[in-house]
């Protein structure tokens, strides 16, 4: 009985409908989605040379901690452990090129044009050291080669 009921042209016809609407209903969802405005950066962006990275500092004191994220994370994934060392240090976070509010910057992306991109970052946004690197994996390494 089931076998026949798959055959039935009237279920097929059904089962064409529901794979529209559920591709309407996906594709409208992109669209709100896209229409939506991207929220201001909480910090700034700071021109490079022809593309912006952002960097978001906070606190002060006399030792900058900068905190470098993983491949794929942003700067905001910083915010909980930046809003406490912002007590008692100066605090910053930055988004890597062609992540989240930064632009793509010069080809190819490798690791040492990331640790470039950072010592060139906090030079033109004024920000003084000493620094205290953190990374978190992939960030990790552009700390090592900076």
């Amino acid at each position: 009985m089931s076998e026949s009921r798959w055959r039935n042209p009237g279920s097929l016809l059904s089962r064409r409908r529901l794979k529209l609407v559920l591709f309407l209903l996906a594709a409208s969802v992109c669209i709100a989605e896209a229409q939506q405005p991207t929220p201001p950066p909480p910090g700034k962006l700071v021109d490079l040379g022809g593309y912006k990275l952002h960097l978001n500092c906070t606190g002060r004191g006399k030792r900058t901690v900068v905190f470098s994220p993983g491949a794929g994370d942003f700067s905001f994934d910083w915010y909980l452990v930046q809003t406490e060392v912002s007590k008692f240090a100066r605090a910053c976070s930055y988004d890597r090129g062609g992540e989240a509010w930064s632009n793509l910057g010069p080809a190819p992306r490798t690791g040492r044009q990331e640790a470039y991109d950072l010592g060139r970052l906090l030079h033109k946004a004024k920000e003084k050291g000493p620094y205290i690197l953190v990374g978190q994996s992939a960030g990790g390494t552009i700390i090592r080669m900076f």
